[in-house]
Parts: C-alpha cells; sequence; structure tokens
C-alpha cells in the first residue's frame, strides 16, 4: 500500500529563500501634525477676520462719526475775559456719549423704558434714528449727545444700558450767556471759531497752552449788562422787533459793550439759516456789524462837517428852508418845517431836510462822494476781533445824480450799518483823527500819530452841534443833567422788500456823545419799527422812542464808568450855545 503522504525530497543544492515580515504602515512624528494644525487654524481666522471687516467696512459709521470713542482730541482754548478780567469763556470738561447699537442688541439691555429714560438725561439724543438701529442693528456707532456733563453721564450710565460709552472733551461754556452772545460768536461741535471773536481770533485762541494769560477783551462786562437790560426794556416797551446798541471809547475805538436784539444763548447756538432773508431775522444775526439800515437825519452831522472842512459853509451860513425842493422828480420837505431861511446850526438843531440839501449842494457831488469815502461810508469797517464775514459793506446810490447827492444829505437813500456810522462820528469827535473800532483791549500810551479827516476846528463844531441837539431839540429826551450829552436823532422810513418805502414802519436811532467838549464815549442805539402804546397820537419818532432810550441806558452806564454828574463844559463851545439862545 503506497503511503498517502509522500515526503519530497530535497535537493541537496536547493536554494534557501526567506521570506520577509509584512510591511509596517508608518505614523508621522506629533510635532508635524501639530505645525499642520495650527497652519489650518490660520487660515480660517483670517478668513473669518477678512469676511468680518468687508462687512464692517460696508455698515461702518460716516466718516464724522467713526471716531468712535477714540479718544479724538480737541485743542484747548484759551479763556476770554471782559477788559476788567470778568470771565467771558472758558472750558471745561464735558462727555461725548456714543452707543454701539450691534453691542446693545445682542445683549438685548435697551428697552423702551431704558431709552425713555435715556431721552429724559438727553433732551437732543436722536431718539428715532438710535430706535430704528436698536431695532436693525446696521450700524456699529452712533452719536448719543456730543456734549454732556458729568452729572448727566452718571445718571445715563447708571441706566446700565450695555453698548452706551463715553469718553471726555473739553469744551466751551460762556458763563455770562446771552448778555455776550453776538460779541462771543460761539464755536461748532468741534470746537471751532464760527462767528464773533471766537471766529476772528480763533487762530490766537486755539492751541493755547495751559498756563498762557487769558485775553483780554474791550468789553466791558458790566456796561455791556446795562445796555442789554436797556434795550431789552424799550424793546418791550415800544413793542419794537428788534433793537441794537453800542458804546464805544472815543480815543481809542475800544467797544465796551454791543448788543443785538434779539440775540442768543452762546452755549446752544441755533443753526445758521439756510436764506438770506431768514438770516436777517435770524437772533444770530449781528444787527450792529451785518445789518444795512437808511439810518436819517443823522447823517446830517456828516453833511455839516464835510461844509466846514471844506470851506464851503460855516455855522453861521443861510440855506434857503423856506418851501419844499424837487430833486429827481421827487419832492423834500420837513417835518413841522419852519418855513424860512436858517443857518447851517440850524440845520442841524431842526434837522432840516431841505437845509441838509442846500447844504451838500455849496459842497458838491463829487466832493460829497469824497468825504463819505473819507469817513469811512463805504467799503467794510475795519473792526479788530470782528470776522469780516460779519461786516457789512455800505449800500451807495449806483449813480450819484442831485436826486441822489440830495437824499444822502439827510440820511436816505444810502443804508449802512451802524457801526459804518459809530466810527465815523467817533473819528469826528475824537478832534478829527480816525478811530479804528477794537473788540480787544487796548494797552497803549496815548500820543500816537493821527490820521486826520477832518481838522480840529471842525471836530469842535460838531460835537458843539451834538450838544445844541441834546440840549433845545430832538434830543433832549436823552439829556442827562450834569453829563454834557452830545447827540443826534435819526428816524428813516423802513424799505419794503418789492421796493418803495413802508410809511407805517420806521428805523429810530439816536447817537450820544459824553462828555462832548472832551468826549470819552459814544453810544449809538437803534430801534426797529418802534410803535408808541401811551394813547397818544404822536408818531413814533427817535426823539420820542431812541433818545429816551439812550438816556436811561446813559443814566446805568456812566456811574459805572466812575463818571460822576458834573458840568464841564468850556472851550468855547458855550460861546456857540449861548449866542443861539
Amino acid at each position: 500500500m503506497k503511503p498517502l503522504f509522500r515526503p519530497a525530497p530535497f535537493a541537496d543544492n536547493a536554494k534557501r529563500v526567506e521570506i520577509e515580515p509584512p510591511l509596517r504602515v508608518r505614523k508621522p512624528h506629533s510635532h508635524r501634525l501639530r505645525m499642520r494644525i495650527a497652519a489650518g487654524t490660520f487660515i480660517v481666522a483670517f478668513a473669518v477676520l477678512g469676511w468680518r471687516m468687508s462687512v464692517i467696512s460696508l455698515n461702518a459709521a460716516p466718516v464724522d462719526e467713526a471716531r468712535q470713542g477714540a479718544g479724538a482730541s480737541v485743542e484747548r482754548r484759551a479763556p476770554l475775559t471782559d477788559r476788567d478780567g470778568r470771565m467771558l469763556a472758558s472750558t471745561m470738561q464735558t462727555w461725548e456719549v456714543y452707543l454701539h447699537p450691534r453691542e446693545t442688541i445682542s445683549s438685548g439691555s435697551a428697552s423702551t423704558e431704558d431709552l425713555d429714560a435715556l431721552a429724559e438725561i438727553f433732551p437732543a439724543m436722536p431718539r428715532l434714528p438710535i430706535r430704528r438701529e436698536l431695532n436693525e442693528g446696521k450700524r456699529k456707532f452712533m452719536w448719543v449727545v456730543r456734549k454732556a456733563s458729568a452729572d448727566q453721564w452718571r445718571r445715563a450710565r447708571d441706566l446700565g444700558i450695555v453698548g452706551l460709552y463715553a469718553q471726555p472733551r473739553e469744551d466751551r461754556v460762556y458763563p455770562a450767556g446771552r448778555i455776550v452772545a453776538h460779541v462771543m460768536g460761539g464755536v461748532d461741535v468741534d470746537n471751532i471759531g464760527v462767528a464773533g471773536v471766537e471766529a476772528a481770533l480763533d487762530d490766537r485762541i486755539s492751541g493755547r497752552d495751559r498756563d498762557a494769560p487769558p485775553i483780554a477783551l474791550s468789553v466791558d462786562l458790566r456796561v455791556q449788562s446795562a445796555l442789554r437790560r436797556t434795550l431789552s426794556e424799550a424793546k418791550s416797551e415800544f413793542a419794537a422787533p428788534g433793537a441794537l446798541g453800542l458804546v464805544m471809547k472815543v480815543r481809542t475805538g475800544e467797544m465796551l459793550a454791543m448788543v443785538s436784539l434779539p440775540d442768543f444763548d452762546p452755549n446752544d447756538r441755533p443753526p445758521a439759516p439756510a436764506t438770506f432773508v431768514q438770516q436777517a431775522r435770524s437772533p444770530i444775526f449781528n444787527k450792529v456789524t451785518q445789518g444795512n439800515f437808511e439810518l436819517g437825519s443823522i447823517f446830517k452831522l456828516l453833511t455839516a462837517a464835510m461844509a466846514l472842512e471844506s470851506g464851503a459853509a460855516t455855522l453861521d451860513t443861510i440855506v434857503d428852508a423856506s418851501r419844499p425842493i424837487r430833486r429827481g422828480g421827487f419832492t423834500i420837505s420837513d417835518y413841522r418845517g419852519k418855513g424860512r431861511a436858517m443857518t447851517m446850526q440850524e440845520m442841524v438843531r431842526y434837522s432840516s431836510n431841505i437845509g441838509a440839501v442846500r447844504t451838500a449842494e455849496l459842497v458838491g457831488r463829487e466832493r460829497q462822494q469824497e468825504y463819505l469815502a473819507r469817513f469811512g461810508i463805504g467799503g467794510r469797517v475795519p473792526m479788530v476781533g470782528a470776522p469780516q464775514g460779519e461786516l457789512s459793506r455800505a449800500q451807495l446810490p449806483i449813480k450819484w445824480d442831485s436826486a441822489e447827492a440830495a437824499t444822502v444829505s439827510y440820511g436816505h437813500g444810502i443804508s449802512v450799518s451802524p457801526l459804518h456810522l459809530a466810527t465815523a462820528l467817533a473819528s469826528l469827535a475824537n478832534d478829527g483823527c480816525k478811530v479804528t473800532p477794537t473788540l480787544l483791549r487796548v494797552d497803549r500810551p496815548s500820543g500816537l500819530p493821527c490820521d486826520r479827516i477832518v481838522s480840529t476846528d471842525t471836530s469842535d463844531k460838531v460835537r458843539a452841534l451834538m450838544r445844541l441837539v441834546a440840549e433845545k431839540s430832538s434830543g433832549r429826551n436823552a439829556n442827562i443833567p450834569g453829563y454834557e450829552i452830545g447827540g443826534k436823532t435819526g428816524t428813516a422810513y423802513q424799505v419794503k422788500p418789492e421796493g418803495g418805502y413802508d410809511r407805517n414802519k420806521r428805523f429810530n436811532s439816536f447817537v450820544a456823545l459824553w462828555p462832548t467838549s472832551d468826549p470819552e464815549y459814544l453810544m449809538f442805539i437803534s430801534l426797529d419799527d418802534p410803535k408808541l402804546l401811551d394813547g397818544s397820537r404822536r408818531l413814533p419818532l427817535a426823539g420820542h422812542t431812541a433818545a429816551p432810550t439812550a438816556g436811561r441806558a446813559l443814566e446805568r452806564i456812566a456811574p459805572l464808568l466812575g463818571m460822576v454828574p458834573t458840568d464841564r463844559f468850556r472851550n468855547g463851545i458855550g460861546n456857540l450855545l449861548d449866542a443861539d439862545g
């Protein structure tokens, strides 16, 4: 029987075959794995960051809002004081409050009650836009208010609204408020001067060292306050929609006071009006420097001055005012005229339009224009401390025929700012030396060179004429005994928008100078459309409205300036008045 299995014989030289072990799977080193994971993480993170930045750029706040509490610095502004060191403008720390709407939405912390409470703290807050953003969540940043007190911010913070923040800033404050409104002008939300001395002196005021002394203005806060109070009372008494006034030091041109009513609070300056018509009615409109008005018979002083200076007439020169005259197709007459020939001195005393025309014709049209230019009636008055944009140009007649020359002689047909006429009269009163008005305190020695516009003799006679009017004519209601006041009234019909004159509306003015023998101060007051509400049938002329207002103002102001009532009338001016009888 054969075996089931038969061993296979091996040859002696058979080749030995070694079987290799199976291949092993090699794992990467652990540090390589970590590097790959980190690289992948960075790639994902940068992708997410890029996506977020693109979203933010599409929904970011506008450029002017993008400060986002980043601590944007506001340059410090120098303090402003009145001439005696009383604070008129300073800086204090306030807070800019802002909101991150998305953060607030994600926290769910702003309820309707929260917004009501926030609006109660900040009445100027843009409530509806904030509510909309808290509903929509499109913006990351919104201003709540740009100026908040420390107490307001503390109360707002205590509401616990997530996403409500604030950053400190220095802000402009005006302790005297409305009293110095048009002198100060004000600043915008970024503390940049926009009007008044804040704009005119912005380069000097901004960026000052904290240890630098304050800038002293020419204004006397006591005089400013007294003038504003008097004008406010007159505005109510005569139901006038507006009033204005200034007080100037004759020798230096320093403005001790400048008031325009209605006014505003420079701590909360109203926005600029959109149109020119709205601008003229706006409380931010400075009637003293920006307004142009026909100022009436005060111009007769300029007509007399040019006649005296040119040699065309003397105080005793006779002019025919016996009957109305026609010039350029218009009839010129006098209100309650004397109906006779009169001297030039009487022309001013009785405020004769006819006499003024006759006097101007003695001077001649060409010389009339030359003298008006010499007196500063034409371009802008170069007042130091006032922006150029707030200094109006006089509106002179386009042509200068006989009719224009005639009406200009008594202050009609020519529109100027009160500052124009006040400066011209201050120069005439200042021994004929030109005066440059300024809102900065003047610290300089006397005896500076004189830029002469008329002779000393002409100046003496003009001052004598002003004293004559205050003592014995339409300025009597401004004549305070003992102060030797000179003055002149001016009543002019207002021009209608469509042309022509409104016979029911007047612009009444009075200029006061004291003491006339050695002038120190000049006051100019105007009332816009005053009415007499005393039941009398008198016309509301300047002698019944502007003159008594000036008298009340002077009674308050003169003692503040250290002036006591006294009779200092001298230097031969009295001889003129005595001769008049």
